[in-house]
């Protein structure tokens, strides 16, 4: 049987250990021996150095199947090869729960993991909480990443991807659009829901504007890092100019354009997202939308003023013009100048 390496967290006046012990090994037991950081803690027998992911992101993946841990800490290779590859937030959020919620499913620890227990839980996930095929995309894709890349086996390699939901989204008309921004009395509420469509921005790239992002002689808004780690260029819509310059001079130029109440902190998404709902609600708006759809609706109303297509995916940053083409479904002219046949009966 393989040697087990204990591995937890160890609080000591305010202060993070990575706490580490075993059956005594020779070559082992030298090589903590010889670290600077390293104490021996005589009188219950571990290891003790600072916390450190990038230490323990090593030390696991060398000792893999005889480390036993809690999952947050068993999963740290993962966090390590996401962030090697520099992607998002988001997706190291999606590919962390996921494996986590996996694993407490099945009781089971990462390397003993089998090809058997992923498939099993994926086809139970699939028809007993009746997933998003989005959802169920991103769990197989958490799974792909960790298993084969990080830990190194061949897993779900033929395991069926699903079909994404060819969606058309919520359509929110001029009038209702004005609605809901009307509604509000706020005048930083007002000017966020007036950005948030005036200029096509994501909720998470709204909240984390500053004053510096804003170019007023070229009417843009330079949007960074937003999804995919894209830098980008919007319109600066002009009814917002004088909103946004007294703003800025009262919290200072280079100051987050959306301040949040714990100081030096933009506005949560979270914030925003029910500024929105709150605003819907007092407009009388019934359909089933969120923040979200007023870049839907930026959208939309520029195709229907004649905006190419190409621009409109430029503004939006979407990668693949076909992202963008979703739109062309809501805004056919075509279908508008189409005589019903129930008409000449």
């Amino acid at each position: 049987m393989p040697q087990r390496i204990k591995i937890w967290k160890h609080w000591e006046n305010g202060h993070c250990f990575s706490a580490i012990s075993f059956s005594y090994d020779t070559e082992l037991f030298q090589k903590f021996s010889i670290m600077r950081e390293a104490v021996w803690n005589h009188r219950h027998k571990f290891w003790k150095i600072p916390y450190s992911e990038s230490f323990l992101s090593e030390f696991i993946s060398i000792h893999r199947e005889k480390v036993e841990a809690d999952l947050d800490i068993l999963l740290i290779p993962l966090k390590t090869e996401v962030l090697r590859r520099n992607y998002s937030k988001k997706t190291l959020k999606s590919y962390f729960l996921y494996n986590r919620a996996f694993l407490r499913s099945i009781e089971k620890k990462p390397y003993a993991v089998t090809e058997s227990d992923l498939k099993i839980y994926l086809d139970r996930i699939l028809y007993e909480r009746n997933l998003a095929s989005n959802s169920l995309r991103s769990a197989l894709q958490s799974f792909k990443f960790y298993y084969n890349i990080v830990i190194g086996r061949r897993f779900l390699t033929s395991y069926s991807t699903p079909k994404r939901e060819s969606r058309i989204p919520e359509s929110l008309t001029r009038k209702e659009v004005t609605r809901i921004i009307e509604s509000l009395s706020n005048p930083k509420h007002k000017l966020l829901l007036k950005l948030c469509y005036g200029s096509g921005l994501r909720v998470g790239e709204l909240v984390k504007l500053k004053g510096d992002d804003l170019d007023w002689e070229k009417k843009s808004i330079r949007i960074r890092q937003g999804k995919g780690k894209k830098d980008r260029f919007s319109l600066l819509p002009n009814s917002c100019k004088k909103d946004l310059a007294d703003s800025l001079e009262r919290q200072g130029r280079s100051s987050w354009i959306f301040r949040g109440q714990i100081p030096g902190r933009n506005l949560s998404i979270r914030s925003a997202e029910n500024i929105f709902t709150a605003a819907k609600k007092k407009a009388g708006i019934t359909k089933d939308v969120s923040i979200h759809d007023l870049r839907h609706a930026f959208a939309i109303h520029l195709l229907e003023s004649g905006t190419s297509i190409k621009m409109i995916q430029r503004l939006l940053g979407h990668v693949s013009v076909k992202t963008t083409e979703i739109y062309a479904r809501i805004v056919d002219p075509m279908v508008s100048k189409i005589k019903s046949p129930l008409d000449d009966l």
